[in-house]
């Protein structure tokens, strides 16, 4: 299965036998630490954190190194755009007509940024290590009907399969003279016709063997579904529960009670 799509790298680290429940406990609490807090040694904080917990999961460099290639432009923008569009208070460095650069936003310019990238490297750090039927039977456990969730499983299966369609389809019509290139943006797009009526076809194709093949289970006879795989809460996933629920309240009260976290450089305003 395509990387691009199924982001999942096999190890037998103690992230990746930890429950899937608990690694998005854990991205939801890194989500409203992130952003309840407008500091950037909170962030820093927080990424060195998730680095180093996929690092001793032994998740691949490049893996990491093509997280911050994704994030690393949209930081920079922020980064950017805050300092443009948020004039800071105190003496400033550069000020060119309503540009007007200091060193508060530039640190919240900066914060904000980070934001961004610790977010997606919580968020990756839960796909990387969990794998995606895994992931799917942790959502139904939690809540999530069935349907919704074999719909998200079937997603998740078809969108490399779909891919490599598209591939070979385009790859076979290009071989019969298609260009794909010339001309303006209208007649490329217009070129691409033989190649989304091959892939409609194609997909009506698969969803009428995948209808027949779900009827042949009986879906949606009302049963209650079983699992041949079963998701098992060991006590270390619970200490984890513990550690992850009571840090992120402390945090919060350390917030709101003392206002940790508030200011753009200084941990405490």
């Amino acid at each position: 299965m395509s990387a691009v799509y199924d982001l999942y790298q096999p190890s037998e680290s103690w992230l990746h036998r930890l429950d899937p429940r608990v690694k998005l406990l854990f991205v939801l609490s890194a989500s409203v630490v992130l952003l309840a807090s407008r500091n950037v040694w909170v962030m820093l904080a927080t990424l060195a954190a998730v680095h180093a917990a996929l690092w001793s999961a032994r998740i691949a460099g490049r893996r990491i190194a093509w997280v911050w290639r994704v994030t690393l432009p949209t930081m920079a923008l922020i980064a950017a755009l805050w300092v443009a569009l948020y004039p800071g208070r105190g003496p400033a460095w550069v000020e060119v007509w309503v540009l007007r650069v200091t060193t508060e936003n530039v640190a919240e310019g900066l914060a904000m940024a980070l934001r961004i990238g610790a977010l997606a490297f919580a968020v990756f750090a839960w796909l990387f290590s969990t794998d995606q039927a895994t992931l799917v039977r942790s959502l139904v456990a939690l809540g999530m009907p069935h349907p919704w969730g074999l719909i998200l499983a079937m997603a998740l299966r078809y969108l490399p399969t779909m891919a490599g369609t598209f591939r070979v389809i385009s790859d076979a019509q290009q071989a019969r003279a298609l260009d794909l290139t010339r001309g303006n943006l209208v007649a490329r797009a217009k070129a691409y016709l033989p190649i989304v009526v091959a892939m409609l076809i194609t997909a009506l194709r698969t969803a009428e063997n995948l209808s027949r093949a779900l009827e042949s289970r009986a879906l949606g006879a009302g049963v209650r579904r079983t699992y041949f795989r079963q998701l098992h809460y060991r006590w270390v996933d619970a200490v984890w529960t513990v550690a992850i629920v009571v840090a992120t309240g402390l945090f919060l009260w350390a917030r709101i009670a003392w206002g940790v976290g508030a200011a753009p450089l200084r941990l405490v305003p």
